[in-house]
């Protein structure tokens, strides 16, 4: 899968059937994500990101004839500067056949999944970090880690992961900022020593809790832990907790989503940093 970098017009894709299309479209599902360690990416303000946090790209697909492609023009040009990128041009017909989006960019890369490890994430004792547990949703788990961009969380870790980091559902929902944002995958377990061996309290949002959130001191030095959006948070973590937080409700529903709950968790421990609590 090779081009030459001296033609003028990169090479095209006039066919559903062309086996780089194929590819591309597999690349919807989960286990093909998972069997060939790569993932699609679409829409230029989450192509920017994912090049400006260094994920290395595969290669791109992009059709000029899309209405909204204007958008995607400078992204483009990012990608051609990268020496190993391999661009290709392709009809509307086929862009939108490829195409999650109901109005595409015009502009979709394959790039190669980063490491997700507790190892590589760096902490220090007054970090915060986020822990979510078994969020079943792509676009909660997105929305998480915009919250946790907009707040200056040090980083998410995803315990007993249900919903694949790699999907572009969850790309498309965090518009970027799961590149961006410092992650890790792990069971429980680990993700609990880690969190103990850098001296960070354990505290866990639960409906049935009595402390509110806004009384708890949550701006340095935790992990905040939000649970599914089905069965909250499991044992191993309510039994692990330093503290147990609620956010307090005044209507009918007894919780609130995983992505409502952690964004108020977060902005207040941001609320919190910034006044010096």
């Amino acid at each position: 899968m090779t081009q030459s970098k001296s033609s003028t017009k990169p090479p095209r894709l006039t066919s559903h059937r062309n086996p780089l299309v194929q590819r591309t479209k597999e690349l919807k599902k989960r286990r093909f994500r998972k069997e060939n360690r790569l993932f699609r990416i679409e829409g230029y303000r989450e192509i920017d990101r994912a090049l400006d946090a260094g994920i290395e790209i595969e290669y791109a697909i992009y059709c000029d004839s899309i209405p909204r492609f204007s958008q995607s023009e400078s992204t483009l040009r990012r990608l051609e500067s990268g020496p190993e990128n391999e661009i290709y041009g392709t009809s509307s017909r086929v862009f939108k056949n490829l195409s999650q989006w109901q109005n595409p960019d015009g502009l979709i890369v394959v790039a190669k999944q980063k490491s997700t490890t507790l190892e590589e994430i760096q902490a220090d004792t007054r970090d915060v970090f986020l822990v979510v547990d078994g969020v079943e949703k792509p676009g909660n788990l997105g929305s998480i880690f915009r919250s946790a961009d907009a707040t200056g969380c040090n980083g998410v870790l995803i315990s007993d992961p249900v919903v694949d980091l790699f999907n572009p559902n969850v790309i498309r929902a965090s518009l970027g900022t799961v590149f961006t944002t410092p992650c890790a995958i792990a069971d429980s377990t680990n993700v609990i020593q880690w969190l103990r061996h850098k001296n960070l309290r354990i505290v866990c949002s639960a409906p049935d809790a009595v402390q509110s959130f806004l009384e708890a001191p949550i701006g340095a030095g935790c992990a905040i832990v939000i649970g599914s959006e089905k069965d909250g948070l499991s044992m191993t973590w309510l039994e692990s907790c330093d503290e147990l937080v609620t956010l307090p409700t005044e209507g009918f529903a007894d919780s609130i989503n995983a992505a409502m709950a952690a964004n108020a968790l977060l902005f207040e421990s941001h609320r919190q940093r910034r006044i010096g609590v």
